[in-house]
C-alpha cells in the first residue's frame, strides 16, 4: 500500500467519523423525540395529536394545510404550540378547533362528530301549533292550538282532541308534567296554569282535559316546580319563594315560605327528597340556602306543637 491510499483512507475514515458523530446526536434526538430548529438553532421536544370522528375517513387540515392522513390519525413530531385543526368530509358540516399540542403529550379530540348538511327534517303535524309539551318519557306530544288541547304519540299518530281550550297566553317560559303524570303546568311571568288531564268529569262533559288559571302575579314569576305530591306548586315571584296548593275552582291557599334580600337565584327543586335550593344574598355574599318541604318534616312539626300544646294544658 503506498502512501497516497493511506492518505486517502485517512481522510475517508476521519471524514466518517466526523459525520457519524455530527448525526449522532440528531438520531439520537429524532429517536426520543427532540427535533431541531436549525433556522433557530435550538432543539425542542415535540407531542403527538390524536384525531377520531364519527364518520371516521375524514380529511385533516393543521393550519390550512391537508396532511395525508385521514380521522382516526395519530399524528406525531409535532413542535409545541397552538394549531387550527379542521376535519372535512363531503356531505358533513365540517368541524373546526384550536388545539394545543405540549411536549411529550398526547393531545386528543376523539369525540368529533360530523352531521350531515341535508338534515331529515319532517313533519309531525299540519296542525297550526301555538306551543306543545313533550313530557320527559317522550311517549307523547301535547299540542296547543288555536282550535284546543291535542295529544298524539311522539311521532305525530293517533291524533286526539282532549280540550276545546285555547287561551293560551303569550311568552310561555316553562312547562311541566306533575310526579303522578295527571296534570301539566306551564307558566309565563304573570300567570300560571294546569291542565288537569284524564279527569272523569270533563270526560263526562266530552272532553278529557281541563284549563285553569291557578294564579295571576303582580310580581315576575321567574319558575316554578311541582311538589311531589303533585297537589302544591312552589314557585319564586319576585324576591318571595311560595308554594300553591291547588284545586278546581274557588280560592287558592298560597303560603310564603320565604323572603328573600333579592329575587333569589339558582333555583332547583329536588323532587325526590322535596328540597327546594336558592342563592340569597342576605349580607351581601351569594350564599346557598335549602328548604325542606318533606311531609313527614311537617308531620313531626305539628306533633312537636301538639305536644307542646298538650303540657301546657295539663299545667292549666
Amino acid at each position: 500500500m503506498n502512501k497516497s491510499d493511506i492518505v486517502i483512507r485517512y481522510i475517508a475514515f476521519s471524514f466518517s467519523l466526523a459525520l457519524y458523530l455530527t448525526l449522532l446526536p440528531i438520531i439520537l434526538s429524532y429517536s426520543l423525540g427532540y427535533h431541531i430548529d436549525f433556522h433557530k438553532f435550538i432543539i425542542y421536544k415535540t407531542g403527538i395529536l390524536s384525531l377520531r370522528s364519527t364518520p371516521s375517513g375524514a380529511s385533516i387540515y393543521i393550519d390550512g394545510k391537508l396532511i395525508p392522513d385521514v380521522t382516526p390519525a395519530r399524528i406525531e413530531e409535532l413542535r409545541p404550540g397552538t394549531y387550527s385543526v379542521e376535519v372535512k368530509k363531503e356531505g358533513l358540516f365540517p368541524w373546526q378547533k384550536d388545539l394545543t399540542v405540549r411536549s411529550n403529550m398526547v393531545t386528543r379530540a376523539e369525540n368529533i362528530l360530523l352531521f350531515p348538511i341535508l338534515q331529515m327534517t319532517e313533519k309531525v303535524s299540519d296542525r297550526e301549533t301555538d306551543d306543545f309539551f313533550i313530557p320527559d318519557d317522550r311517549s307523547q306530544i301535547y299540542y296547543m292550538t288555536k282550535t284546543g288541547l291535542y295529544k298524539s304519540n311522539i311521532d305525530g299518530a293517533n291524533p286526539r282532541k282532549l280540550s276545546s281550550y285555547s287561551s293560551w297566553p303569550s311568552g310561555i317560559l316553562g312547562k311541566k308534567l306533575s310526579p303522578d303524570g295527571k296534570k301539566i303546568l306551564y307558566f309565563n311571568e304573570n300567570g300560571i296554569w294546569v291542565i288537569y288531564l284524564n279527569d272523569l268529569r270533563s270526560i263526562a262533559n266530552g272532553n278529557a282535559a281541563e284549563v285553569e288559571e291557578v294564579l295571576k302575579s303582580s310580581n315576575i314569576i321567574k319558575d316554578v316546580f311541582w311538589h311531589s305530591g303533585s297537589n302544591h306548586i312552589v314557585f319564586v315571584a319576585g324576591r318571595d319563594i311560595d308554594i300553591l296548593e291547588i284545586g278546581k275552582g274557588g280560592g287558592k291557599n298560597i303560603v310564603t315560605l320565604n323572603k328573600c334580600s333579592r329575587q333569589p337565584k339558582g333555583l332547583y327543586y329536588d323532587v325526590y327528597n322535596d328540597s327546594f335550593y336558592f342563592n340569597d344574598s342576605p349580607s351581601g355574599k351569594s350564599i346557598l340556602y335549602r328548604i325542606d318541604l318533606r311531609e313527614k318534616l311537617f308531620e313531626k312539626f305539628m306533633e312537636r306543637i301538639k305536644k307542646e300544646f298538650d303540657i301546657i294544658y295539663d299545667q292549666k
